[in-house]
């Protein structure tokens, strides 16, 4: 089971792009696809999908999946590391009307090259994204690995946070 997420986002700055994108792919992904879309009103017609779901319901999907793919956001790529998926991430753009700004393409920058992680920033390159994470798995070349890195990216990701914390409350 592929994974969808699209975090926690307010009512305005909804991710279609993403979810219209996965909805099309999954009628050739031979995989059942179960999507977190958040607020978007008008359902996907071909992957399983639900607005909501609380923190343990949400857990069991990124434990139970075989991909994950989601917004660039921390908690998505937190769950990537703990549950040591594949993780494809896809950030949200204020350009698309997506996000109130671009920080995920920040922490897509810091996420270029890391084991497990892929980036995709063209949404049409989504399927190859796909195809070759799936190509990973079959030769076991897919986890997010705990390495060296592991501490500076945490420490980054704590130091995101807490400068999005900061932000919100100025």
């Amino acid at each position: 089971m592929i994974f969808v997420t699209v975090g926690n986002s307010i009512k305005g700055v909804e991710f279609h792009r993403l979810i219209r994108e996965v909805d099309d792919l999954a009628k050739d992904l031979n995989e059942e696809v179960v999507a977190q879309i958040g607020f978007i009103e008008d359902p996907p017609k071909n992957i399983k999908s639900f607005n909501y779901l609380n923190y343990v319901e949400i857990q069991e999907y990124f434990r139970k999946a075989s991909i994950i793919i989601g917004h660039c956001g921390v908690g998505t790529v937190l769950n990537g590391l703990a549950f040591k998926k594949p993780t494809i991430v896809v950030p949200r753009s204020r350009t698309y009307g997506e996000h109130i700004d671009d920080h995920q393409l920040e922490l897509a920058g810091k996420l270029k090259g890391r084991e497990g992680f892929f980036v995709v920033e063209d949404i049409g390159d989504l399927r190859k994204t796909i195809l070759d994470v799936r190509e990973l798995i079959k030769k076991g070349r897919h986890e997010p690995r705990f390495s060296a890195e592991r501490d500076r990216l945490l420490s980054f990701l704590r130091g995101f946070v807490k400068d999005c914390k900061a932000q919100v409350k100025e």
